[in-house]
């Protein structure tokens, strides 16, 4: 009895997980098919087969949906029979789609379209179906429920004539009317079978092909079938852009503007956008989260999934790029308005954010949010995880800076405060920038009103004394101050030699007397202690050779005396 009783248990859980996973496959049970084939060969029998297998595999549509009449059942009253116990079947919402594959005819000064059902030709059309009595049958059906694919074959001659068809039955018309040698090759067949099997026919990506998008991709992939059938009749009728033929598996399209961003699907990361999702999809609901270093993290999203077939569900988001922002304060009577606010070493350099009179700004992380062209490229400006250095300036003097760093999704807020700066503290500022014409034309400006400048970086003050002491040495300067400065920076680099040199020319050039005749002479006195030592030490020897040689000669005489 235990035994039973546990059998029992596991009988009904593996019945609720098959149940329970029957649920979970998404099928189409709102379409239905009904393919009449009065002409059965091998081929077309194989064909319609493989139609059949693929509607189900890949269209889920279900077995009990599909009905097919062929051979001796295709007469005009097994047609009728067969749409007559279609109409208890189809529920409202649902669609059939009438695929007719047979002979045709449309006899001169007539402007209706035979089917040829089993045991009719074109010379005794008593038991063909007029295209008007098809009409009238699918109108009973409801009349925008039944879509008609004619995959037809005539003998007349003129098919030209078909072009003048504007009325077909059904709500939308694909017709493909070919020649009948062409009958035993199934073209049209064969072309529906790489439409069917595959998801290429979804142009626009709501994963429903209507009748326009099959029509498009069929005559799209030019190859020899292609061309055979573009030799015969192919026509659209209705409103082809509405009638579905096909829907696909559900698709979750998660995009976002730029691509890249991370997904997460209920908290755990399946890849980057964009993510097209089909397989393993369950019905339920779907927690799902953008995030892109550079960007703000976009509020999460939630879906529900019904797990049917034509279900697209379509997720975007336009990330919004990090930032710094802030405002910019100045001392009174200076300008706010048209001062520039830039990052170095970036983009932002080259093309600063200029003011308005509110001092605000904001400089975004990244190009395409930098800029207002229509061409939108991920080209970064600012790196997550790098310091950077944020200055403001208005006019040559009044400069602000901080330095920041960006995390990977957040903005930064950063406020500065212009102060007024000295011309050698610019020309300081520009060379660590990098912008070495402008330092030295901003040291230019300082020694215009006193040639007493602050020590400088060393490589900042070997640049310019290079660059002074190559006019020096070229021009024949009048200014004392441009001399005096060529040969403090030579004293700065201890150039001794180059020092003595540029000294030297200003004394000579100076007036006697000035300030920078007095500093030159003490500068050189300062520079030539050495030589003054030398001359010493030679005074003194000589000295001491002397008073050496005349007590030799004492010595001497004193010697012959005696």
């Amino acid at each position: 009895m235990k035994q039973i009783l546990v059998f029992i248990v596991f009988f009904i859980g593996v019945s609720l997980i098959l149940v329970s996973s029957l649920h979970a496959q998404s099928v189409d049970a709102t379409t239905w098919w009904l393919i009449v084939s009065p002409e059965v060969d091998t081929r077309s029998q194989s064909n319609l087969d493989s139609l059949v297998n693929l509607l189900q595999e890949h269209g889920k549509v279900p077995s009990n949906h599909i009905h097919r009449l062929e051979g001796s059942k295709c007469t005009r009253e097994g047609i009728k029979v067969a749409l007559d116990g279609l109409r208890s079947e189809i529920e409202q919402g649902n669609h059939l789609i009438f695929y007719f594959r047979g002979f045709v005819t449309k006899p001169r000064r007539s402007n209706s379209i035979f089917f040829l059902p089993y045991g009719t030709t074109p010379d005794n059309l008593e038991g063909a179906l007029e295209d008007r009595q098809l009409r009238g049958w699918f109108r009973e059906l409801g009349s925008n429920k039944v879509i008609f694919i004619l995959d037809g074959y005539t003998r007349d001659q003129n098919l030209v004539a078909y072009y003048g068809t504007r009325r077909l039955p059904g709500s939308g018309a694909f017709l493909s009317i070919q020649r009948a040698n062409l009958s035993t090759e199934d073209l049209l067949a064969q072309a529906l079978l790489g439409v069917v099997g595959t998801d290429g026919a979804d142009l626009d990506g709501n994963r429903q092909v209507s009748i326009e998008e099959l029509h498009i991709h069929l005559t799209s992939n030019w190859d020899e079938r292609t061309f055979r059938l573009t030799q015969g009749v192919l026509l659209l009728l209705g409103r082809v852009q509405e009638r579905i033929v096909l829907k696909l598996s559900p698709m979750l399209n998660i995009v976002t503007v730029p691509d890249g961003a991370s997904v997460l699907l209920n908290g755990q990361e399946i890849g980057a956008t964009p993510q097209s999702l089909t397989d393993n999809l369950q019905r339920g609901t779907y927690n799902v989260e953008v995030r892109k270093p550079g960007y703000l993290t976009p509020p999460a999203r939630s879906v529900a999934i019904e797990l049917v077939q034509g279900e697209s569900i379509n997720l975007s988001w336009d990330l919004e790029s990090i930032a710094v922002h802030g405002s910019v304060k100045a001392p009174d009577g200076v300008p706010l308005e048209g001062a520039a606010v830039w990052i170095d070493g970036t983009a932002y350099e080259q093309n600063p954010l200029f003011l308005k009179a509110d001092g605000q700004y904001q400089l975004f992380a990244n190009m395409a949010d930098a800029t207002s062209q229509e061409d939108q490229s991920d080209q970064k400006v600012l790196e997550p995880g790098t310091m950077y250095t944020l200055r403001a300036a208005s006019g040559a003097l009044y400069h602000a800076e901080t330095t920041f760093t960006l995390a990977p999704h957040e903005s930064v807020e950063r406020h500065l405060t212009l102060g007024k700066k000295t011309w050698f503290e610019v020309a300081q500022m520009q060379f660590n920038r990098k912008a070495h014409e402008d330092a030295i034309a901003a040291f230019q400006n300082g020694i215009e009103e006193t040639t007493e400048f602050p020590p400088m970086s060393p490589e900042f003050t070997k640049m310019l004394f290079d660059s002074f002491s190559e006019v020096v040495d070229k021009v024949n300067v009048q200014n004392i101050a441009y001399l005096v400065v060529t040969a403090k920076l030579a004293d700065r680099l201890n150039l001794q030699e180059e020092s003595k040199v540029y000294w030297g020319q200003v004394k000579l050039q100076a007036t006697k007397g000035s300030a920078s005749y007095e500093l030159a002479t003490e500068r050189l006195r300062e520079l030539n202690w050495g030589r003054r030592l030398i001359n010493i030490g030679v005074l003194v020897l000589f000295v001491v050779l002397l008073i050496s040689g005349g007590y030799a000669i004492r010595r001497a005489l004193r010697r012959a005396k005696t």
